[in-house]
């Protein structure tokens, strides 16, 4: 479940790769997407919070962005593997 809402929030934070994203069903691919969706619920409960450790927020965003880059390279690189076989 967690790994469908990551995929999910991935396909519209990174349109350019909605694609892709939505046609593998690879593990590493599903470890990524489960672990955006754990860091954008903890980054959302800390800004949400009435008290929030501002630079927490500061990592779970720089984590959040980390992630999405890796997915971007991922789907990338693995894109072209499949179009080159």
């Amino acid at each position: 479940m967690s790994r469908e809402r990551g995929r999910k929030k991935l396909m519209l934070k990174i349109p350019e790769v909605r694609h892709l994203l939505a046609s593998s069903a690879s593990e590493t691919l599903g470890d990524l997407c489960e672990t955006y969706d754990l860091a954008t619920c903890a980054l959302d409960r800390f800004r949400v919070e009435g008290r929030a450790d501002e630079g927490r927020i500061l990592e779970y965003e720089r984590l959040c962005r980390d992630i999405e880059r890796e997915v971007v390279t991922y789907c990338k690189e693995g894109y072209g593997r499949q179009m080159r076989s």
